[in-house]
């Protein structure tokens, strides 16, 4: 009996040695699970905070983004507006161009007729002045024949005193440059 005793005794000394270091034990676990947390709520509010700091950025972003929105939008109308008055100058231009091009093929013709009249003109200035010296020397003929008319008869022919020499019929054309 002095053995179970011993044993009983022992026993109870066991587990009240380790009831008390598992109570010290619990105590270091409480304080270090207080500490740890304790660090979680510091950390938690740095956290906090910083979201807090983000969410005052992230306003203020989008209050510039909503403004940088509004001057892409009034650019891109300006642009489009642009576009249309560069597309209506480019028609005017083409329009222009046709226009000078179609001047310019008349001016061609033009110029080509101007050579065409002016031959034209330079050979029936040759052919007057040729059909002119050609009255001129029959006109000759008929004032010397006049002037023997005159001898013969006493007085010069009514045409004659007009001053305008006539063969056959027909006057000299009036000739105009």
């Amino acid at each position: 009996m002095k053995r179970g005793k011993i044993v009983i005794m022992m026993t109870c000394l066991v587990m009240f040695g380790l009831t008390n270091a598992f109570a010290q034990s619990k105590k270091e676990k409480i304080q270090a699970l207080t500490k740890k947390v304790d660090s979680l709520e510091k950390v938690l509010s740095v956290k906090n905070e910083s979201v807090v700091q983000l969410q005052i950025k992230l306003a203020k972003l989008e209050g510039t983004k909503e403004a940088h929105d509004e001057v892409i939008k009034r650019l891109e109308n300006k642009s489009d507006s642009l576009k249309e008055l560069l597309i209506t100058k480019n028609l005017t231009v083409e329009s222009q161009a046709s226009k000078i091009a179609q001047l310019n093929k008349d001016l061609s013709v033009l110029q080509a007729q101007q050579k065409e009249w002016t031959s034209k003109n330079d050979t029936l200035t040759i052919e007057l002045n040729s059909l002119k010296q050609k009255p001129a020397d029959s006109s000759a003929t008929a004032v010397k024949d006049l002037v023997k008319d005159s001898k013969s008869t006493g007085s010069p022919k009514e045409e004659g005193k007009a001053g305008n020499i006539t063969t056959g019929n027909k006057q000299d054309p009036i000739v105009k440059n």
